[in-house]
């Protein structure tokens, strides 16, 4: 499978091939310029499907990794990949999702949305209990935690901000594998959320919110939010006895001191199980960061979907961070800081939202 990873309008001049679908990322502030990269590239390529999403910023496979000084603001790669061997879809936030597939099929998918809505979590479910549809990863559009709602979706020339894309990749032609992985362990026993609201928790074990966290990790500061130091694990009441599933992250947004609550990335309900987190020791961390060249395949081509909570966490060692990641990967790659990714935690786990994830997708041609 042709390939390749482009940052600039000169450089589309160079492809020795016909892209059949170009995928890009872009900060929500580039549209313009994302534009008129898609405009030459239909230009030259018109009968490419280009697709791609905005994120809090760009992330490549060549150093410093991220878009530290506006140099790479959008990213795409160009594929050359038969036009019968994969579909797109798109999905209106407010339409019921429904997957359109040849059930004679089997599937890989990447699904990227605009923003995390009612229906993230009935897109999952449904994925999930597709007979044809094996693994999927995705990630929902970034920008930062005080932009909730101000993603888009990129479709064939027009942005969107209440669209879920399914790019669904026929197995026989091509495969998709990869993981999610977090930097942190799960800590004593859990606690039953008993009232919440959407993504707010009101209360657990009958008491304030804040307060009963307060009390078993301290206060929580400014600083050890922005950093996000204290995500938890929560188990939701329908996969509580599900032993493959294993429990996603999730990280807090805000805290209300008034109203003694703690607002999170995604919603919970009333009967979900919380776990406190603390974080992996440096050694797990760099044998973690090791797993990942388990997927290196010669001529493949990665997506990488990093939570802006690893921006906020590493702070300018972030890079460094991702430095040890390329390196074992050994797999170029394009991707965004996200404000969700969907993916499984073992390879054997089915895909779920995640909060705090490094979520790798690395899709190869099958030999023939």
């Amino acid at each position: 499978m042709n390939h390749a990873i482009i940052t600039s309008l000169e450089e589309i001049d160079s492809l020795d091939f016909i892209p059949t679908l170009i995928v890009g990322f872009y900060h929500y502030e580039n549209k313009k310029i994302f534009l008129e990269l898609y405009n030459t590239f239909h230009k030259h390529f018109p009968h490419a499907d280009i697709v791609g999403c905005s994120g809090e910023s760009v992330i490549y496979h060549t150093t410093p990794h991220i878009d530290i000084d506006g140099t790479n603001r959008c990213t795409f790669v160009c594929l050359e990949m038969k036009k019968g061997a994969y579909s797109l879809q798109l999905l209106s936030s407010g339409e019921k999702p429904h997957i359109n597939t040849d059930k004679n099929l089997h599937y890989s998918a990447i699904v990227l949305e605009s923003c995390y809505t009612n229906n993230t979590e009935k897109i999952i479910s449904l994925l999930n209990e597709e007979p044809n549809i094996n693994q999927f990863f995705g990630s929902i559009s970034g920008l930062s935690s005080s932009d909730l709602n101000q993603g888009t979706i990129f479709y064939n020339g027009i942005f969107s901000s209440d669209k879920t894309l399914f790019w669904f990749i026929d197995e026989n032609h091509y495969f998709l594998k990869g993981l999610s992985q977090h930097n942190f362990n799960p800590i004593g026993y859990s606690l039953e959320i008993t009232h919440t609201e959407g993504y707010k928790l009101l209360e657990i074990e009958n008491e304030p919110a804040l307060d009963i966290i307060e009390k078993m990790i301290g206060t929580i500061n400014h600083e050890s939010l922005i950093s996000f130091d204290h995500p938890f694990f929560i188990t939701t009441k329908s996969k509580q006895n599900d032993a493959e599933n294993m429990t996603p992250l999730s990280s807090i947004l805000s805290i209300d001191r008034e109203e003694k609550s703690i607002t999170l990335y995604k919603k919970v309900k009333n009967g979900d199980k919380l776990k406190l987190a603390i974080p992996f020791s440096r050694k797990k961390q760099e044998s973690q960061l090791e797993n990942f060249s388990q997927f290196y395949t010669k001529d493949s081509i990665a997506f990488l979907f990093v939570c802006i909570s690893y921006r906020g966490h590493w702070g300018k060692m972030e890079p460094i961070y991702l430095m040890h990641l390329a390196k074992n990967l050994n797999v170029p790659f394009i991707g965004f800081h996200s404000l969700g990714e969907i993916g499984s935690l073992t390879s054997k786990a089915t895909s779920l939202m995640q909060n705090q994830t490094l979520t790798l997708a690395v899709l190869s041609e099958r030999s023939l």
